[in-house]
């Protein structure tokens, strides 16, 4: 990647990857939704308790940081390891979730209920379905940024065993000339 001279100041900038935007963006979404979920606990039909509020508002501040980040690499560690947790959320919520009422807020019964901490931290099918939208989109970040970054290398497919072949053909030129 190229770096650049940002505009009215002296300080070089590497263009930001899409695992980075990503992450700034579900950072954004992650703070928006824990404050909103303070003032209205049943937003999106989510069982927003103040411990999951907590939960977004950290997870968002650690998103922004790791997207604003100046290496790449944390972007993309925070987008694989969060997406995975998300994803084995949301999946949780729907395999050992059981029908009940939440003890949080005033919401309806929940035919997938999956109570973390009963009546502190509790997740609805709306929780489960969001918990698995946000892990595609985070693994699928993490993907496009390991295959950019292989494209980058000169590592991706058939040019990584070209790459391979090259590396050891100059491996063997070198240890001939030695001889």
């Amino acid at each position: 990647m190229a770096t650049t001279m940002h505009p009215g100041s002296h300080h070089l900038v590497a263009p930001r990857s899409l695992t980075q935007k990503v992450c700034i963006g579900v950072g954004l979404a992650f703070v928006a939704a824990g404050l909103l979920g303070i003032v209205f606990p049943g937003f999106m039909a989510m069982h927003l308790s103040l411990a999951h509020n907590i939960i977004h508002l950290a997870s968002g501040a650690l998103a922004l940081w790791c997207g604003y980040a100046d290496d790449p690499k944390k972007a993309y560690s925070f987008a694989f390891g969060f997406g995975v947790v998300y994803g084995i959320l949301g999946l949780a919520g729907f395999l050992i979730g059981e029908p009940g009422y939440p003890g949080v807020g005033h919401m309806e019964a929940d035919e997938n209920l999956m109570r973390v901490i009963p009546n502190v931290l509790e997740f609805g099918t709306a929780d489960h379905i969001v918990h698995i939208a946000i892990a595609a989109v985070l693994i699928l970040s993490a993907y496009s940024w390991i295959k950019r970054r292989d494209v980058d290398n000169g590592t991706s497919g058939i040019i990584k065993t070209q790459a391979r072949v090259d590396r050891d053909l100059n491996r063997r030129s070198d240890s001939e000339r030695r001889v």
